[in-house]
């Protein structure tokens, strides 16, 4: 299981309360365990529009009505499964069906209560997909909780905390995450860049 976790492009637009998409749109979301920074380099992917100029960058696996039907099949026939549980998630969020896909993470969690990317992905779901910050924030403190070397946790946890213009606790988080998180980590660089542009926000004058 690939760790990388990117549902929204981790760019330095954190303090503006919007993910700026470091690849084709404005808003760019991707799997649970993907990573692609730029969508268009992958020839095994699929963007998907999803309206409001946010696309959602998933294997291609995993879009379309079959691939979902199949992939929740799998699901359902092994429940503790995390792989299984996670690529059915994976499809349900790039088919657009928030829902189910909120119900598959859930299961992916029950399968490995440690696994800070399913515990990260869910929050996503709600704070992303849901416009619900609060009810993502519970998900992202377990996530580091289980798992404090996961990076975009800490990097999730503090936009979410600027969403509800809790800037104090968003820059608690991302210094917690700069101690916490290895430099090799592939959120390590959108942390930094983050604390260091809300740093600067704050010192700027009025």
């Amino acid at each position: 299981m690939n760790r990388k976790l990117v549902v929204s492009a981790g760019c330095a637009a954190l303090m503006a309360g919007l993910v700026a998409g470091c690849g084709t749109a404005n808003n760019t979301t991707n799997p649970a365990n993907t990573a692609v920074k730029n969508p268009a380099a992958k020839s095994n992917t699929t963007v998907v529009q999803q309206g409001h100029n946010n696309l959602v960058v998933a294997p291609t696996s995993e879009v379309g009505s079959a691939n979902l039907k199949r992939l929740t099949a799998i699901a359902d026939k092994q429940p503790s499964n995390f792989e299984a549980q996670l690529n059915a998630a994976d499809s349900a969020s790039a088919n657009g069906n928030t829902a189910l896909a909120i119900q598959y993470f859930k299961r992916a969690v029950q399968a490995n209560p440690k696994s800070g990317l399913a515990l990260t992905a869910l929050g996503n779901m709600y704070r992303e997909r849901e416009n619900q910050p609060k009810e993502a924030i519970p998900y992202y403190q377990k996530s580091i909780q289980v798992d404090p070397s996961y990076g975009w946790a800490y990097w999730q946890l503090a936009q979410a905390y600027l969403t509800l213009k809790e800037t104090s606790l968003a820059k608690q988080t991302l210094e917690q995450g700069l101690k916490n998180v290895s430099k090799k980590d592939t959120a390590y660089a959108d942390i930094q860049s983050a604390l260091a542009q809300l740093n600067g926000s704050q010192k700027a004058p009025k």
